[in-house]
């Protein structure tokens, strides 16, 4: 009975019954994953371009107007390091690698702003380690191995957010920058999130936009 259910249910409920080609199936398998990863590999270089198309702007402008040569070559260095981030971290065996590579960036940022606006209020600097350590207890027991590098990851951007504040432009784009990378440790160790690619992408990319402009205009 069972078995006639089914031939009925392939027949569009006549009866009739359609043979299934198993090669077929394989094939639209292998398609698919074919388009999958061309379609990654075409996001990845979408995202390392757009940093390195950040960076060049910033380096263009610090060689040729000369706005504040120093600042602009810590800022572009940053964007560069951002680059390198952006390849690693869409390979998960290089997680580390690239978190490394944004720890590098936020420590040319944090002297760039440096050297922009001096050191900020202490009560800035406070609130946003508070806030930075505080995420990381929150996820402290979701992670593993991972915890020193983490602990330092989060220290070196909070820090950054911090001394953005000297530019109003900069410490808003500094501010989505650290809400793009809540979202995702938020997402790998903790519990998935809808759309995460599409809301992590704009925080990031707008938040780096913001940063280039606030040492460009």
């Amino acid at each position: 009975m069972y078995r006639n259910l089914m031939n009925m249910w392939k027949g569009g409920g006549k009866g009739e019954v359609f043979p299934v080609n198993n090669s077929d199936n394989i094939c639209i398998t292998n398609n698919y994953l074919k388009a999958n990863e061309v379609f990654k590999n075409l996001s990845v270089v979408l995202k390392v371009l757009t940093t390195l198309t950040l960076f060049l702007t910033v380096l263009f402008d610090s060689i040729f107007l000369n706005h504040d040569n120093k600042v602009e070559l810590l800022v572009a260095f940053g964007l560069l390091s951002g680059a390198l981030g952006d390849f690693f971290l869409e390979f998960d065996r290089f997680f580390i690698p690239g978190m490394g590579a944004f720890l590098l960036g936020h420590i040319f940022y944090v002297l760039g702003f440096y050297k922009m606006g001096g050191i900020p209020s202490f009560g800035i600097i406070f609130v946003l380690l508070l806030t930075g350590i505080g995420y990381f207890l929150f996820l402290k027991r979701f992670l593993s191995k991972e915890k020193l590098a983490v602990f330092l990851y989060v220290l070196a951007i909070s820090t950054m957010v911090a001394f953005s504040s000297v530019n109003v432009v900069a410490f808003s784009g500094a501010i989505l920058f650290f809400l793009s990378d809540l979202l995702l440790s938020y997402d790998k160790y903790v519990k998935r999130i809808p759309n995460r690619d599409l809301l992590v992408l704009l925080l990031y990319f707008a938040g780096q936009l913001l940063i280039t402009l606030s040492v460009v205009l």
